[in-house]
């Protein structure tokens, strides 16, 4: 809970300079409209303006980083994904344009309400630069990792027909199959839909141990590891079976394994 805060606190705060950043960069166009129109922006009113809005805009900061952590630009599904955070952007820029016009009433203008024209010119000027804007910070959260993922506990399996969940602490191995992957529990066999790559990253990396391009296995379940000529292994799990791991995982899967084993 303390660690998923802190991130929320510096993602919030993160977000507040890229507010304040993206805001001076606007100033000059700003600065020059109004002057075009005679109407000189006054320095003290401006540094307000700038400072309410980017207070409002780091308010989306937990919501773009609880997206950004439940639904990951990579893996099988980041079109779906994509398109659920370009939805947020234009919700969310819309809720904050409409707040804004209604703080800059109270605030800047001492009037109680916004007249429709306002809020429509607002919208008008503002609602594709502000959906860029959020857009682009998203990107961000992704690149610089302030939306760092929980462990998977579960994950969802058709069972005959029907839709269940398979707890991952059953979770034996795991290997590629084309488009799908194989994940081994009990002595049965469940197919996903999901590239290798991102359903690792989504695993508990104290556990699960990436032992062949292919393959992924619990490194809590290998009972004895078996060296061969070629530099490979074949790994023994408790319930017998036996995977091979390459060459290229040997020196990262022994490392894991003799810590396990030492504690």
């Amino acid at each position: 809970m303390l660690s998923d805060f802190c991130t929320r606190f510096r993602g919030a705060g993160f977000m507040f300079l890229y507010w304040i950043a993206f805001l001076v960069a606007l100033e000059p166009g700003n600065i020059l409209h109004a002057l075009n129109r005679g109407q000189p922006l006054e320095l003290h009113v401006e540094a307000l303006r700038i400072c309410l809005a980017s207070l409002l805009g780091c308010t989306s900061a937990p919501l773009l980083i609880g997206l950004a952590r439940r639904f990951p630009l990579s893996g099988a599904q980041r079109g779906r994904n994509l398109s659920i955070h370009v939805a947020s952007a234009v919700g969310t820029s819309f809720v904050l344009i409409v707040i804004s016009c209604f703080l800059a009433a109270w605030i800047l203008m001492s009037k109680p309400l916004p007249t429709m024209p306002e809020i429509l010119g607002q919208l008008a000027a503002n609602w594709l630069l502000l959906i860029f804007a959020l857009g682009a910070f998203t990107v961000l959260i992704h690149a610089l990792g302030l939306s760092p993922r929980r462990s998977l506990e579960t994950v969802p399996i058709k069972t005959r027909g029907r839709l269940g969940h398979l707890d991952l602490a059953t979770l034996e191995w795991i290997e590629s199959q084309g488009d799908y992957l194989a994940l081994h529990a009990g002595g049965r066999s469940h197919l996903i839909r999901e590239t290798m790559q991102g359903f690792a990253k989504r695993l508990d990396s104290s556990r699960f141990v990436r032992v062949h391009r292919r393959t992924i296995v619990d490194i809590h379940r290998v009972r004895e590891i078996q060296p061969l000529a070629n530099g490979d292994s074949f790994l023994i799990l408790e319930g017998g079976q036996t995977i091979r791991a390459s060459r290229s995982y040997r020196e990262a899967v022994r490392k894991r394994w003799a810590e396990v084993r030492a504690t």
